[in-house]
């Protein structure tokens, strides 16, 4: 092995330590803070919720904390009829949908990338700079997930209870999430941060 790339890559007992370190610091403020994340994001997917189906009201949209678990709770109604599955779903106003997806799941890529990110080998500085960077990734990965998640559980409970097997983007998206998609999404951003590396001496 070349001395540039024993420098360039530490042990992997110090990189399993720094990594340790990196999902415990992660863990531990995404425990303190991560509830208030998705709070604060809240009025943005009440508006990429309209965009994503309008023919859906919005009744209830909140961070609740239960004895088991703290998760976001989505209620609608149907707000217009629409044609599905060979039948036509009228508006209910008096009905509604209950939709509740846990906050830890959807904080998995903020977790898992800055983690990553700063247990890769490289100066103090440069780590920290991939830290703030694998956390803007993040935050945005959890503002386009956090509308889609909640549309496509309700639309997975509709379509289930209707019969309808068709091919949907957002049971795709939402299959790929429960098989471990965002795990993967936080991997990913992890290691695209390793470009920003210092530059070693010629």
């Amino acid at each position: 092995m070349s001395s540039s790339t024993a420098a360039a890559w530490p042990s992997p007992g110090r990189f399993a330590l720094a990594l340790i370190l990196g999902l415990a610091l992660t863990l531990t403020i995404a425990g303190l803070w991560g509830a208030m994340l998705i709070e604060a994001l809240l009025p943005t997917t009440r508006i990429m919720l309209g965009w994503i189906d309008d023919r859906f009201g919005i009744l209830l949209l909140g961070v609740e904390h239960n004895w088991q678990d703290t998760v976001v709770h989505y209620r609608m109604n149907f707000v217009e009829d629409f044609f599905l599955g060979g039948r036509i779903i009228q508006a209910r106003p008096e009905g509604w949908l209950n939709v509740v997806t846990p906050v830890g799941d959807l904080l998995q890529p903020l977790v898992i990338a800055p983690a990553l990110a700063v247990a890769l080998p490289g100066r103090l500085a440069i780590r920290l700079m991939r830290f703030v960077l694998a956390v803007l990734l993040a935050l945005g990965a959890l503002f386009i997930d956090l509308p889609l998640a909640l549309h496509a559980i309700a639309w997975d409970m509709i379509t289930y209870n209707l019969g309808v097997h068709d091919f949907s983007p957002y049971l795709a998206w939402l299959q790929f999430t429960q098989s471990g998609g965002r795990l993967a999404i936080g991997v990913l951003m992890g290691l695209a941060t390793w470009k920003l590396r210092a530059r070693q001496p010629a």
